[in-house]
């Protein structure tokens, strides 16, 4: 079991960064560094509150860094399906484009499901209405609707070594503007997420990710971006 998770790790990123060398002819390449922590607390049987918040940042250029909170509520339908809540303010600072500041409502559906062998699949529609505003007077405000579709998979817990605390995680979710587009902001097209993780304790996860990402810059139609993201996130229940 051990071999073939690591055997399906390193094919996924392998596909993952040849896919990447193959669409380099994009116009601008970024190097990103994500951190980020996840917190949630059980009020009962069915709402959770929580939430996650962090830093973004380009580090083969200074053209942005972006810093953001979320948080939301849950509530347990059924055992596979929950439905979530939430908001978020998100800060990004550039050197090259306008700063920009929004403030975003979104709500979650969230499936698990099915079970293949050593693969647990989960599904996650969302839908974000957001509400930007810019350091650059001559931009007016401006709203947006997106909609993003998830789906991934987690392996069953195996060993590299000592106790059966690993994982393996696996997701695609394409991005679908759902109104017109905003000025002067990096719109996600596509992600490809591939992390590996270590449960620490029943309340302790670390996460370390490789994200392939697509985007477009609104204020000129012919500029694509291909981001190569390296990201830690931490999930600690309270």
């Amino acid at each position: 079991m051990r071999f073939l998770l690591s055997l399906f790790l390193c094919f996924v990123i392998g596909v993952q960064m040849s896919m990447g060398q193959d669409i380099e002819e994009l116009d601008k390449n970024y190097s990103e560094f994500w951190s980020d922590i996840t917190f949630g607390k059980a009020l009962n049987d069915k709402w959770t509150v929580g939430g996650d918040g962090g830093v973004r940042a380009a580090f083969n250029s200074g053209n942005f860094k972006l810093f953001y909170v979320r948080p939301n509520i849950n509530y347990k339908v059924l055992p596979f399906f929950n439905l979530t809540f939430g908001l978020g303010s998100f800060n990004t600072f550039s050197s090259d484009y306008s700063n920009v500041f929004e403030f975003r409502i979104y709500q979650d559906a969230n499936f698990r499901g099915p079970k293949l062998g050593p693969f647990n699949f989960m599904h996650r529609i969302r839908l974000e209405q957001r509400f930007f505003t810019f350091s650059d007077n001559d931009i007016d405000n401006e709203f947006s609707f997106r909609g993003r579709y998830l789906i991934g998979t987690r392996t069953d817990k195996f060993s590299l070594g000592g106790e059966k605390n690993w994982t393996v995680f696996v997701s695609l979710e394409p991005f679908f503007p759902l109104g017109k587009g905003v000025t002067e902001i990096l719109a996600n097209n596509f992600r490809w997420d591939t992390a590996l993780s270590y449960q620490v304790s029943e309340n302790l996860r670390l996460e370390l990710h490789y994200v392939l990402q697509t985007s477009e810059i609104f204020s000129n139609s012919d500029t694509r971006v291909l981001e190569n993201i390296f990201r830690f996130r931490i999930f600690q229940k309270l």
